[in-house]
């Protein structure tokens, strides 16, 4: 016990660890009401509140009515904005008073939330699908039950023994319990804004790494555990106590970001009757859990809990088995890139789903465990995913404990002049030089690692390498290329009566069809056919037709097949592969430079070369200037096949044109090329800047390992949570640079 609070109070009384849960935990929270503030620019979330407590005391039925007969009010009242006659429509609803609502109109009384009508439908349809599962939500039983019937009796699911058959008969019954439910109506968002954040288990999983490097990485880099493992009963209760203090570690992490998530989602949205059923919450109506909000509440907590201990007792494990920092980065980076891969790529039915719900990122995911039914093919049969939670991470939780352990105490700390292959072993490496760049690049490519660890990027850069073609999602893409090759280049009158000539022969082909279908007496469909041809173009035209009248407001745009442009710049068609990229580079920067500065200060060095001639500026100088080669060797690896696999496959037809040629780009006065090499050094001047910020971090840390996390949390957490769609970071840092359209 004594040793696990040693462990305990090494752990959390360290005030750069206090200060760092501290500054997460305020984080966590900037950040959870930053994204819910975000999600819906239409109303805010006092509306939604007030129209929920308007519902108050109301049955599901008697809700679902009231908000229908509004949102109706509300279309015809725009229908008459119109200048619509409504009579006839307002036969069909004799619980409409037409002279009230005209009234209403008249008064602009009939807004009753916004001022706006479009907002305030907006507002009333989400409050309505909440409202709606909860009334209609017997019906949606029943559909399970006939689609099972439907389904079964299709040849296609029609085999005994196989998982779509077992699955859709085993649903029906999973779902059996629940009829006869009444279901509450309640504000839904504020149980899932509670618990569905996961930029809380990324900051959560930094937490926790704070305290496992604190109390392994960082003794092994000081040679203290070499210490405290001699002592009495040193190797496995030592062992067991740095465990523990990582699992304490998880329940704190937690407890803290938790409060925070409940305390901000019931401010801002509240929860409603805890003691409703679960299935009641808009994002919950598909479980199949007969459990109260409360009770969801409390299994949700002990289910993270539990997977927040996976999460440290694998941080653990590789810190255990690490010797360096380095090696413990690359490990999680590439496991945690491997998850992500097999989370995302493997379908919910296949067999290897195990691999996909065994993971990482689908434990992270925890509400979900709650809020959909789902069975795992598990050789063929049906298994409840919940079961499939608890078995597997008991499993894990227990395995990486006991190996953790074992490992910690038979592991050598003293290391053994063995006769492996090393870099030092080979003459040219032995670094005996007193030329000060030289002993720079021994430390930095050797002793850092940095050459091995560039060797390797190099390596999977080439072997994944595969030449990109030009892809078409649609025909209408493939009409849209001829189009703009045909028009390409200014924009002229006579290009422009080409235009009005393409629409006229569409209109011509669409009156003389409608007037064929007019006087057929059969389907139609050989006079469609004839015309298709005719007009299989026409939604490409009508895009071309909208870029031209674009061009007219500009002095000097073209026309250019701008496909391949778009991937470059950051159109909404690249995805998110520019923050990939963006991140790639950043993992490689903090992985090659974080041992720079930091090293020195562990050690003691930085004494020596702050007292030797021009120690401290010509130092840096040299380390800015191998720092400069490595950023170059990454930033080349990294940017470089992504640009000629583009500008291979869609061609640099039009590349000299005016980048005013994009839509997106109205205001800027270059051409395409000049705007490419534009955001190429800019990105390449932010991986200088992530150089110079690890620099600083390091020094100032004086910690290989603390430099990592350090680095982590400034210049990877951002993008990570750009990538998870928190559009405030598209603006943090350095993520404007990386990513394309500036």
């Amino acid at each position: 016990m004594r040793i696990y609070l040693g462990e305990l109070v090494k752990a959390f009384c360290k005030k750069t660890t206090v200060a760092i849960f501290i500054a997460l935990t305020v984080l966590n929270g900037v950040l959870l009401w930053v994204n819910e503030s975000q999600k819906n620019d239409t109303y805010t979330t006092a509306l939604y509140k007030a129209a929920f407590s308007d519902l108050e005391g109301l049955t599901a039925w008697q809700a679902y009515e009231q908000v229908s007969l509004q949102l109706q009010k509300l279309q015809l009242t725009d229908r008459l904005s119109y200048g619509e006659d409504i009579s006839e429509t307002l036969k069909e609803y004799p619980e409409i008073d037409g002279e009230q609502l005209i009234n209403d109109y008249k008064s602009k009384s009939y807004l009753k939330y916004t001022n706006d009508s479009f907002y305030e439908q907006q507002l009333l349809k989400d409050v309505l699908a909440e409202v709606e599962s909860c009334a209609k939500y017997d019906e949606y039983l029943t559909g399970i039950d006939e689609a099972a019937a439907k389904m079964t009796a299709i040849s296609l699911f029609a085999d005994p023994d196989s998982f779509s058959f077992k699955n859709i008969v085993k649903t029906p019954e999973d779902f059996a319990h629940l009829k006869g439910s009444q279901l509450e109506i309640a504000p839904s968002k504020g149980v899932s804004m509670a618990a569905d954040f996961l930029a809380t288990d990324l900051i959560a999983l930094l937490m926790i790494m704070t305290v496992v490097v604190t109390i392994v990485t960082r003794e092994k880099e000081l040679n203290q555990i070499v210490l405290s493992r001699t002592a009495f009963k040193g190797r496995k209760t030592l062992g067991a106590a740095k465990l523990f203090t990582c699992f304490a570690a998880a329940l704190i992490a937690e407890t803290i970001l938790y409060a925070v998530n409940f305390t901000i989602s019931y401010f801002t949205y509240g929860f409603g009757d805890l003691s409703r059923q679960i299935q009641s919450v808009y994002d919950f109506n598909g479980s199949n859990l007969k459990i109260s909000v409360l009770e969801f509440f409390i299994l949700f907590l002990i289910a993270k809990l539990a997977v927040y201990c996976v999460f440290a007792g694998f941080i653990y494990l590789v810190t255990v088995i690490s010797n360096t920092a380095v090696k413990v980065y690359g490990i999680l980076a590439v496991t945690i890139a491997a998850e992500a891969v097999m989370y995302y790529t493997i379908p919910s039915a296949s067999y290897l789903c195990p691999f996909k719900y065994i993971n990482i990122l689908a434990y992270a995911n925890t509400k979900d465990l709650f809020s959909s039914y789902l069975n795992l093919n598990l050789f063929g049969e049906p298994v409840n995913y919940i079961a499939v939670f608890v078995i597997s991470a008991a499993v894990l939780l227990i395995g990486f404990s006991a190996i953790s352990v074992l490992v910690f105490s038979k592991q050598r700390v003293l290391k053994s002049r063995s006769k492996k292959f090393s870099l030092e072993k080979i003459n040219i490496f032995k670094g005996r030089t007193t030329n000060l760049f030289l002993q720079e690049c021994y430390k930095i490519f050797i002793g850092g690692k940095a050459l091995i660890i560039l060797a390797v990027f190099a390596a999977v850069v080439g072997l994944t390498y595969e030449p990109e073609k030009e892809k078409f999602t649609s025909v209408d893409e493939i009409y849209y290329k001829q189009y703009m090759l045909k028009l390409e280049g200014e924009y002229t009158p006579q290009k422009q009566k080409m235009i009005d000539d393409e629409e006229e022969k569409f209109a011509e082909a669409q009156i003389k069809m409608l007037e064929e279908l007019a006087n057929t007496d059969g389907d139609g469909i050989f006079i469609m056919m004839k015309y298709q041809d005719i007009l299989a173009p026409q939604y490409a035209f009508e895009q071309v037709k909208q870029h031209a009248e674009y061009l007219k407001t500009t002095e000097n745009g073209e026309f250019v097949y701008d496909s391949g442009y778009k991937l470059l710049t950051g159109d909404k068609s690249a995805g998110n592969k520019d923050l990939t990229l963006g991140l790639t580079a950043m993992a490689m920067v903090i992985c090659c430079l974080v041992y720079v500065y930091s090293i020195e200060y562990q050690t003691g060095a930085n004494v020596l070369l702050k007292t030797s001639a021009k120690g401290r500026v010509d130092t840096f100088l040299r380390k800015f200037t191998i720092g400069l080669i490595i950023v170059t060797i990454i930033y080349v690896l990294t940017y470089a096949p992504y640009f000629y696999n583009v500008l291979n496959a869609y061609g640099t037809r039009g590349i000299d044109a005016p980048i005013c040629s994009l839509e997106a780009f109205s205001d800027w006065d270059m051409s395409i090329k000049a705007y490419l090499i534009l955001i190429s050094v800019a990105r390449y001047i932010s991986l200088i800047c992530a150089m110079l910020i690890i620099y600083f971090l390091s020094s100032r840390l004086k910690s290989v390992i603390g430099a990592f996390l350090a680095g982590t949390a400034v210049l990877v957490l951002p993008i990570l949570l750009s990538l998870l769609g928190i559009k405030f970071f598209d603006y943090v840092l350095l993520n404007p640079i990386l990513i394309g359209n500036l």
